[in-house]
């Protein structure tokens, strides 16, 4: 989530709405004082693909098949294989695996060795359970099995107590593949030192651009997770990250480290995250956003009026937004506006409400600092002061899908992430700071083809 440059947008173009302002806005919608809830929940859509999850299971069995065992009661040996894959299946907190074993028994007589074959299937059932300080157990036990096709071993007229070696046959694969199931399961989910890596990389505040001095801050709190859910290609479910995040115009010096989020599990995850951020600019660091923008630029009006900007400093306290600049021209002096940003639910955007247009000069009279209220260049200037937040998605959206496709190849992933609407949840003036609560819907979904990727994050 490091790539919403578009929120420096934002702040950037409400700024530059406050520098020169004559507009009269039309009745808008008060901004939310207080806002309740800073936090951010981010939802994983995640899909297993069975297939990648079944070929790990069928690698733990064949390797556990490749050395014959002995039944020393009986001194009989035997070898096992697989005549065809496992079926594995997702559903809840358990893997259900399906095993189909070809068994071949050999007995040394004093008459004859004795060989026979047979046809085993088992199924296992493994209790998986993520802790609330990700600490993962696995508990494999069979729940059923049948024979398919028992071995026999005769010779001269005498029958071997097949169903006493059937029995310790089982008993001995039973021990064995549960331990290998479990085996799997383990090194398949190294989860918790996955994620004590990956929490690191919140330590630091990310900037956005090198070229601009603005640093984000994501702190994951809590990590929510929901039971797998089963369909015919693939396991699917959900994983949710609560995070507090802010958006600074200066890198923040009070940072911790962030540690391991516990873990719940929860059934009422939503589809869709809710992206929030604290945005707080401090006013000295934008004054050079502010100069960059305005500095130099002239505006005219009747053919033979012009004033040029220079030297654009904003101020900020409770209630207004001041901005001064020297107007070069037609009129010469220092131009002093004041007026309080507003943000529009309905139309979702920004203006500025003007309260007072004053010029310090002298010998200029006060009908001249209405030429500039009232004729082509306050109207030209009034033009600029809407700003939708929505249009600055499309550009957001590119660079996420850049970034998106970078991990996709990185990791054998696919992932997809979608913004909705931002819209603002509060806007508040402080003295030399700007603060406001911005609020993003998105959809993120994520398609896991080996299930081995879990140790790759």
């Amino acid at each position: 989530m490091r790539h919403i440059i578009f929120l420096i947008t934002i702040i950037q173009i409400l700024v530059i709405a406050s520098c020169a302002k004559k507009a009269t806005p039309p009745q808008v919608i008060k901004v939310i004082e207080s806002p309740k809830n800073f936090y951010s929940e981010i939802v994983i859509n995640y899909r297993l693909d069975k297939t990648g999850i079944k070929d790990t299971f069928n690698r733990a069995i064949e390797q556990s098949f490749r050395a014959p065992f002995i039944i020393p009661d009986y001194d009989i040996k035997l070898t096992l294989s697989k005549p065809k894959d496992a079926i594995v299946e997702i559903e809840g907190k358990q893997v259900l695996v399906v095993v189909p074993i070809a068994i071949a028994v050999e007995k040394k007589t004093m008459l004859a060795d004795l060989k026979a074959k047979g046809l085993l299937e088992f199924n296992f059932a493994s209790d998986i359970h993520l802790d609330s300080v990700w600490g993962f157990t696995s508990k494999t036990s069979l729940i059923k099995h049948k024979w398919l096709e028992q071995p026999k071993l005769s010779i001269g007229g005498i029958t071997i107590p097949i169903e006493t070696i059937s029995n310790a046959i089982i008993r001995k694969t039973k021990s064995d593949l549960e331990f290998t199931l479990d085996q799997s399961l383990r090194e398949s989910f190294t989860i918790r030192q996955s994620m004590i890596e990956t929490m690191k990389v919140f330590d630091v505040p990310f900037q956005i651009d090198p070229s601009v001095n603005a640093f984000l801050q994501i702190k994951p709190e809590k990590v929510f997770l929901n039971k797998v859910k089963n369909t015919k290609f693939t396991a699917s479910g959900k994983l949710a990250f609560r995070t507090a995040n802010s958006f600074t115009s200066y890198k923040p010096t009070n940072t911790a480290k962030t540690g391991l989020p516990k873990l719940y599990w929860s059934e009422s995850i939503p589809d869709s995250s809710t992206f929030r951020v604290v945005v707080d600019m401090k006013v000295s660091d934008l004054n050079d956003i502010l100069k960059a923008n305005l500095d130099g630029r002239t505006f005219e009006a009747d053919g033979d009026k012009s004033i040029t900007l220079n030297n654009t400093v904003m101020s900020t306290d409770y209630d207004l937004l001041t901005v001064e600049t020297n107007v070069t021209g037609s009129i010469n002096g220092t131009l002093v506006i004041k007026g309080r940003p507003v943000y529009d639910a309905n139309k979702n955007e920004f203006h500025v409400k003007i309260r007072d247009i004053g010029l310090k000069s002298k010998n200029v009279a006060i009908k001249t600092v209405a030429w500039l209220a009232e004729g082509k260049i306050r109207k030209e200037i009034e033009g600029k002061l809407h700003f939708p937040l929505n249009t600055y998605l499309t550009e957001a959206q590119q660079n996420i899908d850049m970034q998106i496709t970078n991990l996709n190849k990185k990791y054998d992933l696919e992932m997809n992430l979608k913004l909705g609407n931002i819209d603002v949840e509060s806007f508040e003036l402080k003295p030399g700071q700007i603060e406001s609560l911005l609020r993003s819907k998105l959809y993120l979904e994520m398609g896991i083809k080996d299930f081995r990727s879990f140790s790759k994050f």
